[in-house]
């Protein structure tokens, strides 16, 4: 019997949807608690496509077990270059992942420990006991104690819990041959880039290069990208540019709210854990999905689901106030990006994280970076 054909329909603890970072640590340490677990995914295979820069902190290590096959690169510093033609350099120890394989071992670890898992999968409606999934053309129902929704930055789960699309970034990237080893990434800030920035990620021998902007000037992607190109001819000095694949999506910087809804919880990009000015969400996702699998697995343990609320205590304690401090100085960067009385390059120096002027609001906000 193929896995298309396993049956998949009954009851299970906890069904987590989408089987990315968040979803796959949540299932894993659920099955850890005992709890039975089924994760469905509507790809067909995990990992792919990649829609991430792939870039992540050397601290994800100390969470999260992958094979250094999942490392495409280390890098050691970042660099923000200025429209001023300026630069400034810092440290920022980090691994440039191969993410379908970095996803594929998450989600394998969660089988290993218990978990069910079934891609190819959809789920299409929610009701109080389960939900409705669609597979192979076919509709099934599957009841669950608890639903972990995992499933994106559009994220039916979080429709169905009654929330809003959040905020967003619109990204672009494309993958690029590298002619020319590097260890550290870039960042490039320009008025045209509204909202955002531009980045180039070494990963061996390719990168990494894309453009985000707010959803408004996703038209203008193309355009911004062929020029941006054009520019690291020169900067990189590349000779030319060989575009190998093309990705793009959106990216929440939504200020995080509440991520438990009765029986029904929220992690990762569903839950707007990604970083308001960055768009880093991968750490942030395998942390509140660990934590999401194992409030659930415990909360169905004790027979009491007024436990899930611990999840948004523990995610808020652990990176909530850097979100939230994060969406404060997203707030400032939009409302003043295009004013002609304001200073760019300050602007930028005050709302990103490169400059130590990004942390210098924190008394004023009440909050801390």
């Amino acid at each position: 019997m193929s896995t298309a054909e396993m049956p998949i329909a009954g009851s299970y603890d906890i069904l987590v949807v989408g089987a990315g970072p968040a979803g796959s640590s949540a299932a894993r340490a659920a099955a850890q608690k005992g709890a039975t677990v089924l994760m469905v995914d509507r790809r067909q295979r995990i990992g792919l496509p990649v829609q991430c820069a792939e870039f992540v902190p050397q601290a994800i290590s100390r969470y999260v077990g992958f094979s250094s096959k999942c490392i495409a690169q280390t890098v050691e510093t970042m660099i923000t270059h200025l429209p001023d033609q300026r630069s400034y350099e810092m440290k920022s120890p980090g691994f440039m992942l191969d993410r379908s394989l970095f996803d594929k071992e998450l989600a394998a670890s969660a089988v290993l420990s218990g978990a069910k898992i079934s891609t190819g999968t959809r789920a299409v409606e929610f009701s109080p006991e389960g939900l409705v999934i669609e597979r192979g053309g076919k509709h099934e129902s599957v009841r669950a104690r608890v639903i972990i929704g995992a499933d994106g930055v559009r994220s039916s789960v979080a429709q169905w819990a009654g929330l809003p699309p959040g905020r967003t970034t619109i990204a672009l990237q494309y993958e690029v041959v590298l002619p020319h080893p590097q260890n550290h990434v870039d960042i490039y800030f320009r008025k045209d880039y509204e909202g955002a920035y531009a980045w180039f990620f070494p990963k061996g021998k390719t990168a990494n290069v894309g453009i985000g902007v707010i959803p408004q000037r996703t038209p203008l992607l193309p355009n911004l990208m062929e020029g941006f190109l054009n520019r690291l001819v020169d900067l990189k000095k590349m000779g030319r540019i060989e575009v190998i694949g093309k990705t793009g999506g959106a990216i929440p910087c939504e200020k995080p709210g509440q991520t438990v809804f009765g029986n029904i919880m929220l992690a990762g990009d569903a839950a707007g854990h990604a970083h308001p000015i960055t768009g880093a969400g991968i750490l942030n996702a395998v942390l509140g999905g660990k934590m999401a699998g194992r409030i659930a697995a415990e909360s169905l343990a004790k027979g009491d689901l007024n436990h899930l609320c611990q999840y948004e205590m523990e995610w808020r304690e652990a990176f909530g106030a850097s979100l939230s401090y994060g969406a404060f100085k997203r707030d400032s960067l939009e409302e003043n990006w295009n004013k002609s009385d304001i200073d760019f390059e300050s602007l930028i120096r005050k709302t990103w994280v490169g400059f130590k002027e990004y942390y210098k609001d924190r008394r004023k906000s009440g909050l801390k970076p």
